[in-house]
């Protein structure tokens, strides 16, 4: 049988709408079942150092050290306090009218965003580019020593890119050439490619 209420819970912490889970730290003190020796003591001393992230300096260490022993005061072996990170689930306990008003709380909250987001689209203004090249190549097929000066496709788009351009159209013409020599001989047209490029502007 479906699980609804487990279905509205999965469905709720994805919206993002409402906090769903709550992180407790609880100290606790931990025994590490080994003898009661400076050697131990020192050893602790270190993990807790690298447990924390913390640079194991001399001031560090004897911090370290008073903390363990602290720990470990009325004890036979070396204990420790640690800290342990507890996630409590907000929604385990949550009863059916409270999961309703909640998806009431989601719905509201996401067509809001919806709202907002068709506002800015709405009211957002664009400027344009364009280049027109006479022959181009991709990196990979630019040869040298030719006649011809390529430029590259993959260069020419990353230049835009950088200026958060992006290409709406690609195009090809021909126009007169005025009898210029070409890589197949003397030609009376000339290919360009036209790119034009695109950017969201502020308002």
């Amino acid at each position: 049988m479906v699980d609804v209420n487990q279905i509205m819970f999965d469905l709720i912490r994805k919206s993002n709408s409402v906090p769903t889970s709550r992180v407790n730290e609880i100290e606790e003190v931990v025994d590490t079942g080994l003898e009661k020796t400076e050697d131990n003591v020192q050893k602790i001393a270190i993990e807790y150092l690298e447990e924390k992230g913390y640079a194991k300096s001399v001031q560090n260490m004897d911090m370290a050290k008073k903390h363990v022993n602290e720990s470990s005061a009325y004890y036979d072996t070396v204990h420790v306090r640690r800290t342990r990170r507890m996630e409590q689930d907000l929604l385990s306990e949550a009863e059916p009218e409270d999961l309703e008003k909640l998806k009431d709380v989601c719905l509201l909250d996401n067509l809001i965003k919806v709202n907002s987001r068709l506002e800015s689209l709405a009211m957002r203004r664009y400027e344009y580019a364009v280049e027109v090249v006479d022959e181009i190549q991709l990196d990979s097929e630019k040869s040298g020593g030719t006649l011809v000066e390529f430029v590259s496709f993959q260069t020419l788009l990353n230049r835009y890119a950088a200026q958060g351009f992006h290409v709406v159209t690609v195009t090809t013409r021909e126009v007169p050439n005025g009898g210029k020599l070409m890589m197949a001989g003397f030609s009376s047209t000339k290919k360009q490619t036209v790119v034009v490029f695109e950017r969201a502007v502020e308002s």
